[in-house]
């Protein structure tokens, strides 16, 4: 997304970004979206890229993919390519459901991505439809851990597993396995539907793992960054929130921490 394109510009970090639909809009607010399908163009882009000596490809993440088809496509490239560190967000559903248009094919077609990741990020929603549990935002720590150690005992590759829109208390975060624990990371819980916080946490999360930064601090970072965005574009006006996230003070956040890094301040 644009989102996550800007936040990669914040860290430093040098993209080359493959579209697998092209959008008029996002999918939510704006009725029914024109959608170009990229599938041909992204068989010839990648063949390219194996063509090219000097692409160094050190990470790659990936989100919305939206057909079976071109989850195979991408996940073939991602296996045959020596690259460090894959995080994958499983789009697949939220608030207790898939989204529509999805079914089980895809859910099978999504794991074939997972299998290439080194990290993964599924809300609390895609984390039950991955491991066809029953799991709730409120779902107890027991039950997450459970759901976690299942979904990556289910990988040769062993993903590390990041969930999000988990809440606790009066706050909404997301939480990994730590030492046998459940380690929760959260911020105050905003009312009201954000769209793109799922990408903006992603993005924020691998830029500050480039780092080399503790896998922890990296996830904290990345909650408050979502956070900062989220309350910035809670102060404008419900029909306004459609045309994306306000990333102004998170932007400037990354930046600052990046410039840090480069002069050894943090």
């Amino acid at each position: 997304t644009t989102a996550a394109i800007s936040i990669f510009s914040g860290f430093g970090i040098q993209t080359a970004a493959v579209p697998t639909e092209v959008l008029s809009t996002q999918t939510e607010g704006f009725g029914k979206p024109a959608v170009l399908k990229t599938d041909d163009w992204i068989k010839r882009a990648l063949k390219h890229w194996r063509t090219v000596s000097d692409l160094d490809l050190s990470g790659a993440v990936v989100g919305y993919v939206g057909s079976a088809k071109t989850c195979e496509l991408l996940a073939d490239f991602l296996t045959q390519s020596a690259i460090n560190r894959v995080i994958v967000d499983p789009v697949l559903g939220d608030r207790g459901a898939l989204y529509d248009g999805f079914d089980a094919a895809y859910v099978d077609a999504v794991k074939k991505l997972i299998a290439t990741a080194t990290v993964i990020t599924p809300n609390i929603t895609e984390l039950a439809l991955l491991t066809h549990t029953h799991l709730v935002p409120e779902s107890s720590d027991a039950d997450i851990l459970a759901a976690i150690d299942k979904l990556t005992r289910a990988f040769d590759n062993h993903p590390r597993v990041v969930v999000t829109s988990v809440h606790r208390d009066a706050g909404m975060g997301s939480c990994f396995e730590r030492d046998g624990q459940l380690s929760w990371n959260g911020a105050p819980l905003v009312t009201g539907h954000f769209y793109g916080t799922g990408d903006l946490f992603t993005a924020l999360l691998c830029g500050y793992l480039d780092f080399g930064i503790t896998f922890e601090s990296a996830v904290q970072r990345a909650v408050m960054g979502t956070y900062e965005a989220v309350t910035r574009t809670a102060k404008q006006a419900p029909e306004q929130r459609k045309y994306g996230m306000d990333l102004t003070k998170t932007l400037s956040d990354v930046t600052k921490f990046t410039l840090g890094q480069r002069r050894g301040e943090f």
